[in-house]
C-alpha cells in the first residue's frame, strides 16, 4: 500500500513525480576486526554492495511517496570457513516524525548468521529463492517498511508483512537457520515473527502502534501533557491486551526492544502511580532499566 503523509498532500497534488523515492535510506557497516587480514580482501566490498542494494531496491509493488525510511545495518563478521562467513546482524530502522526528528521503530539482533559472498557480487532481489546472504536482509527490510506504514495507517503494512512471510516460508521449506516454522510460543524465529504480524489476534497491537505514533508522539511538540496522558492510557490498554493474549509475543517484544529507551525519556518525571508497574509487566526484559530510571 502506498504511504501518503499528510504534510505532503498539497505537494503531491502539484508534483507527484517529485515525491517518488526509494523506500529505504540505508547505511551499512561491516566490521571485520575478528577476521585475520588475509581473509578480509574478499569481503571488503560487502558494505558498498549491500548499501547500494538496499538503497536502489524497490520492495513493494507501488511507488513510495515521502521520505525514505532511515535504516542502519551492522554486520559483525566473526569468522570464515571455506567460502562461508559467520556473523552477527544488527538491523535498525527509525520512523520520521512530522514534527521533526525520528523515533526508533525496529531493532533486531540476529546472533547467528552464515552466508557466502564473493568480492564485487552483483546483488539482486529474488524473494522466491532462498539466499543465505540476502534473505535475512530482505526479511528485515520488509518488516521495517511494514512497521513504518502501520504507523501512518492502521494495518497499512499488511502487504509488506505478507511478502516477509512469503520469504520466511521459502526459507523454512529449506530448513534455513533462523526460519524454523515450528517453535514454542515466544521462541524467536523469523518465520514466527512474520506469522504473528499477520495473525488477526495481533491486530489490536498493530492498532496500538498506529495510535502510539499518531495520537502520542506526533502530539508531543504541540501539547506534551496531553500526549503523555494519551501514551499512558495506551499502555494501560496494551497491558490489558497482553493479559488477554496469554502467551509471549515476539512482536510486542520487538516493539519494546526498540522503544524502551524512548519510553524512559518520555516518562521521566511523569507522575503516575502505576506506570512503572505496567512497564515492568509489559517489558520484563528491560524491567531493571525502568526501575533504575523511573522509580525516583
Amino acid at each position: 500500500m502506498t504511504k501518503i503523509r499528510p504534510l505532503f498532500l498539497v505537494v503531491l497534488v502539484c508534483a507527484p513525480s517529485l515525491l517518488r523515492t526509494q523506500e529505504l535510506k540505508a547505511r551499512v557497516s561491516v566490521l571485520l576486526d575478528a577476521l585475520p587480514p588475509e581473509h578480509r580482501y574478499d569481503i571488503a566490498t560487502l558494505q558498498q554492495d549491500l548499501e547500494q542494494y538496499l538503497n536502489s531496491q524497490r520492495f513493494g509493488n507501488q511507488d513510495w511517496e515521502g521520505d525514505p525510511i532511515p535504516v542502519e545495518v551492522t554486520i559483525i563478521v566473526t569468522g570464515k570457513t571455506g567460502s562461508w562467513y559467520t556473523a552477527r546482524l544488527l538491523f535498525q530502522s527509525a520512523r520520521r516524525l512530522l514534527s521533526g526528528g525520528t523515533t526508533p521503530l525496529l531493532s533486531v539482533i540476529d546472533p547467528e548468521w552464515s552466508f557466502t559472498y564473493s568480492r564485487g557480487t552483483f546483488l539482486t532481489y529474488q524473494p522466491f529463492r532462498y539466499d543465505p546472504l540476502l534473505t535475512p536482509i530482505d526479511f528485515y527490510a520488509l518488516l521495517a517498511i511494514g512497521l513504518d506504514v502501520d504507523t501512518y495507517e492502521e494495518l497499512g503494512g499488511t502487504s509488506y508483512f505478507q511478502k516477509a512471510h512469503q520469504i520466511a516460508q521459502t526459507a523454512a521449506a529449506q530448513n534455513a537457520p533462523g526460519f524454523a516454522s515450528f517453535t514454542e510460543p515466544g521462541q524467536f524465529s523469523r518465520f514466527a515473527l512474520a506469522q504473528e504480524l499477520l495473525h488477526p489476534r495481533l491486530e489490536p497491537f498493530r492498532r496500538f502502534l498506529f495510535a502510539y505514533h499518531v495520537d502520542g508522539l506526533e502530539q508531543i511538540a504541540t501539547n506534551r501533557n496531553h500526549a503523555l496522558q494519551t501514551l499512558d492510557s495506551l499502555l494501560t490498554g496494551l497491558l490489558l491486551f497482553r493479559n488477554q493474549l496469554g502467551i509471549p509475543s515476539l512482536v510486542m517484544q520487538l516493539f519494546f526492544d526498540a522503544k524502551y529507551r524512548e519510553l524512559i525519556e518520555l516518562f521521566r518525571g511523569w507522575k503516575s502511580p502505576t506506570l512503572l508497574q505496567r512497564l515492568r509487566a509489559l517489558d520484563p526484559k528491560h524491567g531493571t532499566d525502568y526501575e533504575r530510571e523511573l522509580s525516583h
